[in-house]
Formats: structure tokens, sequence, C-alpha cells
């Protein structure tokens, strides 16, 4: 539950990716990962309670990671860096669906609009 929270506060927190990795990511064509990823955040009701939208947004997360482990690795790989391996692919899943998910900026800003609760 701890790898989705750091994977959810990655995807929120985009500016901590860099913007030559994120340009690499938006030219790049769309993997069967972010394919998948997208499909599930356009699932997403983004009017539901805060704790459906995060559940609903661990659920996407984790399928994607379980369903696609190749790939993640791969990501993992290509971005080494500070932070751990969660933070780390959270902040290039966020930098790409960024530019090919537009479904996915509308659950980041609902993402965003939770308020952080202490403890979880």
């Amino acid at each position: 539950m701890a790898r989705s929270l750091l994977l959810i506060l990655a995807l929120i927190t985009l500016g901590c990716a860099d913007v030559m990795g994120q340009d690499r990511e938006a030219s790049a064509p769309p993997t069967e990962l972010m394919t998948d990823l997208c499909g599930c955040m356009s699932a997403i009701d983004i009017k539901a309670s805060d704790r459906i939208v995060e559940g609903q947004v661990r659920l996407c997360l984790e399928r994607a990671v379980l369903d696609h482990p190749a790939e993640v690795t791969l990501i993992l790989q290509r971005r080494p860096g500070s932070g751990n391996k969660a933070f780390r692919l959270g902040a290039a899943l966020g930098g790409a669906m960024q530019h090919m998910c537009q479904p996915f900026n509308s659950v980041r800003e609902r993402l965003k609009a939770i308020p952080a609760r202490l403890g979880t």
C-alpha cells in the first residue's frame, strides 16, 4: 500500500521529473503499459469520493505494474537517479501520461484536490 501511495505522490508531483526526460517520453510511441494505464485512468470516476478516486488510481497503477513487469523494469533501467523505485516509476509514468493521455490529466487534477492525510 505504501508503494501505491508513493506512485500516486509521484504522479501528482510531476514537477520533480526532469524536462528532458519528459520530452523523450512524450515523443516515444505508447507502450502496452501506457495504453492499458490510460484506458484504466479514463474509467476513473473523478466525481466519486476522495477515497474511491484514490482506490481507483491505486488499482490502475497496481494492474499496470503487475501486468507489464518487463516494461516496468525497462523504465526503471532508463531512469536511474535518486529516490526509490516507486517514486522513479511514478515520475516516469506521470511524465509520459501527461503528454499522451488526456484522462490522466483530469485524474491528476482531481488527486491534487484531495487533502493530504497524515499517517496514511
